[in-house]
């Protein structure tokens, strides 16, 4: 209980520091990070090579660099999520092509919205209901702390979003009134080794991937919409939203798995050193 309440009052601390004296902190947890601690370097650099093999090791130790830097912002900025505010946020977090959502809204048609651990993927989540016409809903991994549990809940849902446990997903998802949902889901989470029932090509690898984002699309007749995150500067953010499917019902098996996968890789390519390379992605490829 006092571990919880000190870490409260520090983070509440943070959370009220302006963005630039944030930034400074971040600089020096990325040079702790990387120079010091050397945070899951034999990973980062292990999912590189694997992932980029025609790179030089310069330029894979440059993308390691500023994987840290991408790091260490979402840390700050997470503590920052304790005190931010709505008007902060609109300023902060912006959609480029908001009639993406309209239209579906319009239709009366609900979404998977699918997107990776690109950027600050916590704020995305979080700040999504500021900027769509849809209720937004997103699976969540329960703490075991409970009082830690119900802070990151607190956090997560103050603009709206509502969270909803894994193990509670398809009774959830099936039966939500809500005609035109948009659920939250992350692209790039490695199932356990007794749940792979599907690989894919990603980044060069033999891939195991979650069928939820398929299997739930055609089961609950949502769209499938990726997004694309950008980091417009420190503290900005930009997302572009892709229709991947209006429907699926009727396609091919994989076809949307597969799609969607290759978006994210897409976008990583184009922008590696903001994805988390540190995460064992590939443990049961």
């Amino acid at each position: 209980m006092i571990g919880y309440y000190l870490a409260l009052f520090f983070g509440r601390l943070l959370s009220i520091l302006p963005f630039g004296v944030l930034y400074g902190l971040s600089n020096f947890i990325a040079w702790l990070l990387g120079r010091i601690i050397n945070y899951r370097q034999e990973v980062i650099d292990a999912n590189l090579k694997r992932s980029f093999p025609k790179k030089s090791s310069a330029e894979r130790k440059l993308i390691r660099k500023r994987l840290y830097r991408n790091f260490s912002d979402i840390i700050v900025e997470s503590f920052k999520s304790l005190s931010v505010s709505k008007k902060t946020m609109r300023k902060r977090f912006v959609l480029r092509n908001p009639e993406v959502f309209q239209d579906l809204y319009d239709r009366d048609r609900g979404l998977i919205m699918v997107m990776g651990h690109h950027t600050n993927f916590e704020w995305t989540a979080m700040s999504i209901p500021l900027v769509v016409p849809q209720k937004c809903y997103a699976v969540y991994h329960p703490l075991k702390n409970a009082r830690f549990n119900k802070l990151i809940v607190k956090i997560r849902e103050q603009f709206g979003l509502k969270l909803f446990k894994m193990e509670d997903t398809y009774p959830f998802m099936l039966n939500n009134p809500d005609s035109r949902p948009l659920y939250v889901f992350m692209a790039d989470q490695s199932p356990h080794r007794g749940k792979i029932k599907y690989r894919t090509s990603f980044l060069n690898q033999d891939t195991p991937v979650h069928l939820g984002v398929e299997n739930l699309s055609k089961k609950c007749d949502l769209a499938v919409v990726f997004i694309d995150i950008h980091r417009v500067k420190r503290g900005y953010y930009e997302i572009e939203a892709h229709l991947l499917f209006d429907k699926t019902d009727d396609l091919p098996k994989y076809l949307v798995t597969d799609t969607h996968v290759q978006a994210l890789e897409n976008l990583i390519e184009s922008d590696p050193a903001n994805w988390l390379w540190s995460h064992k992605r590939w443990k049961y490829a």
